[in-house]
């Protein structure tokens, strides 16, 4: 089975995922040692929802005539990333939060929760484990019971944030969040776990979902910028942002987002300018603080212990270098303030595609897309990114240049040319990108039309989304895009086809019975797509009957 490799870097990082079959699952389970079938389920579980969920039935099938704890666990994986699409085999899952080793406990638990509300007939079950003398699985259990929100247990919840264990703390503090306005009334417990370090993220998030009662607390959640660690640190700008009512009318508390932001440490700073922008408009006055991140040379390490141990993945560029922090909080901001007065901005963002390094290039083509046509100026330097020789940024270019429009049609034909990439993420985006640029990019709509038989499912995605959007001539590919909705094309193709067709309208009146049965397929977002596009289109849809909510304990 190949592992595709999606690492940032040049071309020769760049793979797309084939060669796995379900007649090659059924070899590895049917010929391998538990050993090497628990390795093939949880390779299949890094390659997201749409694969799991088309081998499903296999690794369940695995599952019940299994008994060994690694094989379990995998499936477990592969489950989580799955999400909803295991429901029908929830029941198939119940007797792993029973199992002997706390570690499959723990990963059932994980699992059954990854399902939701489906679940909730295991809701007893779990509960009954929030006492287990193992740590891991009462961390499991609390995250089963946010994930099934499992409204009659907050109390239970409650409880659990006086655990022995910071990190079961944690885990009950985000879960007390999830359960809905039950949970909201603990803030204040929950806020008390910031002064934890072990707990401190969980309680973070769980403070931004908790609205008004969460908000209250918005000055302990600033102070959370200045954290020794990484994530923490981005968990934390980013609450601010959930919160920015509060932070408003606070008193202090924006300054002392402000006093952080000229902190003599960096990584403060970043913090404090990634925070700024999470807060949108509401801080727009505040632009040429930002715009002072542009020069900052500051750089944090992008490998430590944690990421090197496997532990997180490293943090993007915008959580580790001040010159992206501030390109990325320009764009936040950008985004919802459509006003003028970006001159200066734009260009000394534009001043960065100089730049040696990769990362702050992309995060500068990321602000300049969402200034949109206020970057006019700059066009021609976006232009000259479409040859990088580092894919993720000859891509980034693209899309930027489909926001910023007026392109000449020199830099039209090199746009164009880029759909004959050798990276499925630039053959994406530029299909993407001339469909913004209106009849001018509709030009070129025939080299468009052959990417949708590109070997990548994403490429296939996006070419049927740029069709539909080529001004006029989108409605005369509504019977091509239909084609799309066939049984072995992938999950993220067919829902890429069916929102297509419902912003055709007349024209995807005459595939309505193609449609339809999309709301019997086994995913389900695919299910959720058919109906939002009948649903728009004006046909009457009809109402889940996958969902296997169990008996209620």
């Amino acid at each position: 089975m190949a592992l595709a490799v999606r690492q940032p870097g040049t071309d020769r990082s760049q793979s797309v995922q084939q060669g796995f079959t379900r007649e090659g699952l059924s070899y590895e389970l049917s010929s391998k040692t538990d050993e090497q079938k628990a390795l093939a389920i949880t390779d299949l579980a890094a390659k997201g929802e749409s694969f799991v969920t088309a081998h499903l039935d296999y690794l369940i099938a695995e599952l019940r005539r299994s008994y060994n704890a690694d094989v379990k666990e995998a499936v477990c994986k592969s489950v989580v990333a799955a999400g909803a699409s295991a429901a029908p085999f929830y029941q198939d899952l119940v007797s792993l939060i029973e199992d002997k080793d706390p570690q499959v406990r723990y990963w059932g638990c994980l699992a059954l929760g990854s399902i939701g509300t489906t679940a909730s007939g295991s809701k007893g079950r779990i509960r009954s484990l929030l006492q287990d003398p193992s740590e891991a699985v009462r961390f499991g259990a609390c995250s089963a019971l946010g994930g099934i929100q499992a409204e009659d247990c907050a109390q239970d919840l409650k409880e659990k944030l006086s655990d022995a264990s910071p990190e079961v703390q944690g885990a009950a503090c985000l879960a007390l969040a999830k359960v809905g306005a039950i949970g909201a009334p603990f803030a204040p417990l929950v806020a008390q776990k910031l002064a934890e370090p072990r707990s401190r993220a969980n309680a973070l998030k769980a403070l931004g979902l908790m609205g008004i009662e969460g908000g209250k607390h918005c000055k302990d959640v600033v102070e959370c910028l200045c954290d020794d660690d990484s994530e923490t640190r981005a968990i934390a700008a980013s609450v601010v942002g959930k919160m920015v009512d509060y932070v408003r009318d606070t008193p202090n508390v924006l300054s002392r987002i402000l006093e952080i932001a000229r902190d003599e440490d960096g990584r403060k700073r970043i913090a404090a300018i990634l925070a700024l922008g999470y807060m949108g408009r509401e801080a727009s006055v505040h632009k040429e603080l930002i715009q002072d991140g542009l020069f900052d040379e500051f750089e944090e390490d992008a490998d430590n212990a944690r990421t090197q141990g496997g532990c997180i993945t490293r943090m993007p560029p915008s959580c580790r270098k001040a010159k992206c922090a501030a390109t990325a909080a320009l764009g936040h901001i950008a985004a919802e303030d459509q006003g003028f007065g970006w001159e200066t901005a734009a260009a000394q963002v534009a001043r960065l595609l100089d730049d040696d390094d990769w990362e702050v290039k992309t995060c500068a083509l990321d602000c300049l897309s969402a200034l949109g046509p206020r970057a006019r100026d700059h066009v021609d330097k976006v232009i000259g990114q479409l040859g990088d020789e580092t894919f993720i940024v000859r891509a980034k270019a693209a899309s930027a240049l489909g926001k910023i429009g007026d392109v000449e049609s020199i830099s039209l034909n090199k746009m164009a040319d880029l759909l004959e990439d050798s990276s499925p993420a630039v053959k994406s985006a530029a299909a993407l990108g001339l469909a913004e640029l209106g009849n001018d990019g509709a030009e070129y709509s025939h080299k468009v039309f052959n990417l949708l038989t590109d070997i990548s499912a994403d490429v296939r995605a996006a070419a049927v989304t740029a069709l539909s959007r080529m001004q006029d001539r989108g409605p005369y590919f509504a019977s091509v895009i239909a084609q799309r909705l066939r049984e072995s094309e992938e999950p993220r193709v067919r829902i890429a086809a069916m929102e297509a067709l419902s912003g055709l309208e007349e024209r995807a009146m005459s595939f309505m019975e193609l449609i339809k049965e999309q709301q019997r397929d086994e995913v389900p977002s695919v299910r959720e797509a058919a109906q939002k596009c009948l649903a728009r289109l004006g046909q009457p849809g009809y109402r889940d009957a996958l969902q296997d909510r169990g008996d209620e304990e």
